[in-house]
């Protein structure tokens, strides 16, 4: 790629203003401008953008997945909240996941998640889902991101969902085509009414008796778990004048935290801290496998900040198992449970359990200047996490660290890389052209004096869009 093709790239991946939102699709992005522009704070402008993601993105997000947050109130410490579904009742009572299917859906999260983020918005929820309950009625078009999912998914959704409304009877979308879901924008309004008690009506009971004639293991008292908590993050120095903070456990934010301390001090590669990362998990009983993951960031001029990770999780439709309104039910083995693990070891299913997640976000403090961010990409948000928190501890800027060229490593360790990504000594197991890897880093560079404008940057591989509000 030349230099000035690159630049003009970088041109046109961020956004600079007093109040900035970034997501992973341009219509989730709007929504968010739009909540703003309403009189909306961060807290708005995000979870705006997140309910349009469940219309733009459903397969990778919605009412059905779960939640992983790093926010800042009004100025105040940043705080984490996790909100990931426990193990169900049955696995107290003998009953065992399967890999995808009825009997790997678990406990959503993303309900309570969303309701405790609300806590701190202004507008109401009817007010926040309208963008998108507009959307799933008018219609979005398929972009290569989301058919890509419905093209990989194509056999499973065959055999676990055949009359599903993404790829009825097997016909896979065109690009361009319009995909209306209004059942989806049902269910928001749905979730606008009743909020994190969304599946213990009887919107819950027509899903498990249709759980239950498939064979599922979910049960109606399981929607009465409460997953989502606020937390400390974990944070360290990790370089003098840096100190990076990031989602505890069950989060993969302390591995990031340790990660990025050994590249920074020498002690080891971005590449081989990450694979001494994946063989620690892999000791401790954790398959890499989310997936299914997107990304919303928000920043106003009152000091609140929002990072928020959305997922159903592995494989590309999760469960496999799609409801005729379009809602695609998460799949817990996916968000972490490893059903190879032995009984007791840390990610082994039990009842009540939360799994380990490799769903993380950070914050990033350079010598005074903050930096808020994080990346979707299951096995890959490790090193691109990696990969993007050095650059900027190390002086990188926003447009840089969302167009550098970038490395990954799948569940099976095949390295593959961008032309640039890694070091002449190092020979990648597939060679990539520039810019086609299916990351979607996204990061603002925080304005912390009064009047400032925050810059917000937004990965340009995946069609993510970052938006600035006045």
């Amino acid at each position: 790629m030349s230099e000035g093709l690159l630049a003009l790239i970088r041109e046109n991946v961020t956004a600079s203003a007093p109040r900035v939102v970034t997501a992973a699709h341009a219509a989730s992005a709007s929504a968010g401008a739009m909540a703003f522009a309403r009189g909306g704070n961060a807290f708005d402008a995000a979870l705006a953008a997140c309910f349009m993601d469940a219309i733009t993105l459903p397969m990778k997000c919605g009412l059905f997945g779960d939640l992983v947050a790093l926010v800042r109130r009004k100025g105040g410490p940043f705080e984490a909240l996790v909100s990931v579904g426990a193990g169900c009742l049955a696995l107290g009572e003998g009953a065992t996941l399967e890999r995808v299917g009825p009997r790997s859906i678990g406990v959503p999260g993303a309900p309570h998640g969303y309701a405790l983020l609300h806590a701190h918005a202004r507008l109401d929820l009817e007010t926040l889902i309208a963008p998108a309950v507009t959307a799933s009625e008018a219609g979005v078009p398929w972009s290569r991101v989301s058919r890509s999912y419905v093209v990989e998914a194509k056999d499973m959704l065959a055999r676990l969902s055949p009359e599903n409304p993404y790829a009825p009877g097997g016909v896979i979308p065109e690009l361009g085509d319009t995909r209306r879901l209004p059942g989806l924008g049902r269910l928001l309004q749905a979730f606008a009414r009743d909020s994190e008690k969304l599946f213990e009506t009887d919107i819950g009971e027509r899903l498990i008796a249709d759980l239950t004639l498939r064979g599922g293991i979910l049960r109606m008292e399981d929607f009465a778990q409460r997953p989502g908590a606020f937390h400390e993050p974990a944070e360290a120095a990790i370089a003098p004048g840096c100190t990076l903070s990031a989602t505890p456990f069950p989060t993969h934010g302390p591995r990031l935290v340790s990660a990025v301390s050994d590249v920074l001090s020498g002690a080891a590669s971005q590449l081989d801290a990450v694979r001494a990362v994946r063989a620690a998990a892999k000791r401790e009983g954790r398959e890499h496998l989310d997936g299914g993951t997107t990304l919303v960031t928000a920043a106003d001029d009152e000091g609140n900040v929002v990072v928020v990770l959305h997922s159903n999780s592995f494989p590309q439709f999760a469960s496999g198992i799609v409801m005729d309104d379009g809602l695609i039910l998460n799949n817990r083995p996916g968000r972490g449970f490893d059903l190879t693990a032995p009984e007791g070891a840390a990610n082994a299913p039990a009842a009540g359990k939360v799994p380990w997640t490799t769903v993380h976000a950070w914050t990033l403090d350079r010598a005074g200047q903050r930096f808020v961010g994080a990346t979707p990409g299951g096995v890959n948000q490790m090193p691109w996490n990696v990969q993007m928190v050095s650059e900027l501890a190390q002086g990188g800027e926003p447009a840089e660290t969302v167009t550098n060229p970038r490395w990954a490593l799948d569940a099976e360790g095949v390295l593959s890389a961008e032309p640039g990504a890694l070091p002449e000594a190092v020979t990648p197991d597939k060679a990539l052209s520039a810019l086609t890897l299916r990351s979607c880093q996204q990061v603002i560079a925080l304005a912390e004096a009064p009047g400032g404008l925050h810059l917000a940057a937004a990965d340009p591989r995946t069609g993510c869009a970052a938006v600035g509000v006045y």
